[in-house]
């Protein structure tokens, strides 16, 4: 390999890691809101318990008297019944505090899901469901502080009732 491939080979791989920098520490945070609700789509489509987990707040709490334990138990269930969870996302309407370190995201979204031996089914009772979260930035990551689905949905053959 002579060293004008060298010297190309090594400026390149300079300019993609200064690329990936200036994107991370100039990314905006609404670019980062997103990023974490991705992942959380990808924590949920992989049944990862444990990536769950650590995107949910240690306040977290919701209108449906859960908290940080009872959601990732309720999470756990859901993964242990559904083998394939599918989520498609519409569109993200997020809304900032004065200080940006809160948002509500209403995420329209729709959620497949089909337990092992049965047929696909949609969570949400129409093509596309709406869901309001809110999130807290903690430690420098963003973290779910509340959930409250705004259309009705079944999970695991139940009717959830919205109070």
């Amino acid at each position: 390999m002579s060293k004008n491939s060298m010297s190309i080979g090594l400026g390149a791989l300079v300019a993609v890691l200064l690329y990936f920098w200036l994107q991370f520490t100039f990314s905006s945070e609404e670019a980062r809101v997103r990023s974490f609700i991705l992942e959380g789509r990808r924590a949920a489509e992989s049944r990862n318990i444990l990536a769950c987990a650590g995107l949910i707040s240690k306040d977290y709490a919701d209108k449906y008297h859960n908290d940080r334990q009872s959601l990732i138990y309720i999470a756990r269930e859901v993964f242990a019944y559904y083998k394939t969870i599918i989520i498609s996302i519409d569109k993200m309407d997020i809304r900032f505090n004065e200080d940006k370190d809160k948002a509500t995201v209403e995420i329209v979204a729709m959620v497949l899901c089909r337990a092992e031996g049965h047929k696909t089914e949609k969570v949400f009772e129409g093509e596309k469901g709406l869901v309001r979260i809110k999130i807290i930035k903690e430690e420098g990551r963003w973290r779910l502080l509340e959930a409250e689905p705004l259309e009705r949905l079944t999970l695991m053959g139940q009717t959830i009732e919205m109070i």
